[in-house]
């Protein structure tokens, strides 16, 4: 039923939480799961503004030894794992992702934001939800459980 798994995770412990989920999928399948992580795009100039520094190179590298180190325990479960790196519009990168690796399921935690969060931040999953082509398989991460 599924041949390529996309897992989104964006270093956080609630993305983390559809890992197990995705693990049992893909055992089941026997599928190979694709890691992605999409470093935002940050408007330089306003970061120069408020007196911040953004140091693109270095967010990338970490967001690549973060999912390097998934990967190692994932194939140490005898699956297939890959891991990419991508900058942009986050739910923008995951669909043209998921279109580029023809995976057929997306598998992503939501952070479980509500009211004036929720409509400050925007809902990443809402969106991948809405546009993608495939079945998406969210699960609901809570910051108490």
């Amino acid at each position: 039923m599924y041949k390529r798994i996309l897992v989104t995770l964006d270093q956080s412990e609630l993305a983390e939480k559809a890992l197990p989920h995705a693990v049992a999928v893909a055992q089941a399948m026997d599928a190979p799961l694709h890691l992605l992580c999409v470093v935002p795009v940050v408007n330089q100039d306003a970061m120069r503004e408020a007196g911040a520094a953004f140091d693109w190179e270095a967010e990338v590298e970490a967001a690549g030894e973060y999912l390097d180190g998934i990967c190692s325990r994932i194939e140490g479960e005898g699956l297939t794992c890959t891991a990419t790196v991508r900058q942009g519009d986050i739910a923008e990168e995951i669909l043209r992702y998921c279109e580029e690796t023809e995976s057929d399921l997306i598998v992503m935690s939501t952070h479980g934001r509500s009211g004036l969060g929720r409509w400050v931040y925007g809902s990443i999953a809402d969106r991948v939800l809405r546009y993608a082509d495939v079945p998406v398989l969210l699960i609901r991460a809570a910051e108490n459980g």
